[in-house]
């Protein structure tokens, strides 16, 4: 007696579902290239209550930048130049859309920014946490103006000595432009 088709169909299908059941998946993770774009940051709106972060290329074409841990910063950085490193998310209205995973700053009057925290040491200023040197001494004219701003995450663009050069311990970093990015850290305060 020959099988119909029906139960060679659920002898295979059963055949199937347990050589399935038995085997242990290999999960294969594939994960997106980063991006990198170059452009100016601004801050376009139909309304003041309903600004979108974008970013500009040479060629005028225009990308809608989203970044759940650094837009407050990129909001800052509004009319100035940027690299950001990334993944693009996809098309909005406005053009595609792009998350921010990372930026550094374009030359500032000649300058690449140092972006790090500033903090009162010695009756003077320092920008810790950069990723040139450990900590820059700030000097020049406008550096006073900043001794308000300890604890604020800043970019500052000027001239810097490495630390030995001339004879000095530290870096220095003489001050010609700067802006904030972030306020200080919030504590854990308890009521």
């Amino acid at each position: 007696m020959r099988p119909s088709s029906a139960s060679v169909s659920c002898v295979l299908s059963a055949a199937l579902v347990a050589l399935v059941s038995c085997a242990h998946p290999k999960v294969v993770s594939v994960q997106e290239p980063l991006v990198t774009l170059q452009g100016v940051v601004a801050l376009a709106s139909a309304s003041p209550l309903e600004q979108t972060l974008t970013l500009t290329d040479a060629g005028g074409r225009v990308c809608t930048l989203t970044s759940p841990s650094l837009e407050y910063e990129l909001r800052n950085l509004a009319g100035q130049g940027v690299r950001v490193t990334g993944k693009l998310l996809g098309a909005t209205e406005g053009g595609p859309e792009f998350l921010v995973e990372g930026y550094e700053m374009m030359p500032v009057n000649g300058e690449r920014p140092v972006i790090g925290v500033l903090a009162s040491s010695g009756g003077g200023l320092i920008l810790t946490g950069t990723q040139s040197a450990a900590a820059y001494r700030l000097a020049g004219p406008l550096a006073e103006a900043l001794r308000g701003y300890s604890g604020f995450k800043m970019w500052i663009s000027g001239r810097s000595t490495p630390a030995g050069a001339g004879g000095g311990g530290e870096a220095t970093l003489t001050v010609q432009s700067y802006g904030i990015l972030a306020p200080p850290v919030a504590t854990n305060r308890t009521p």
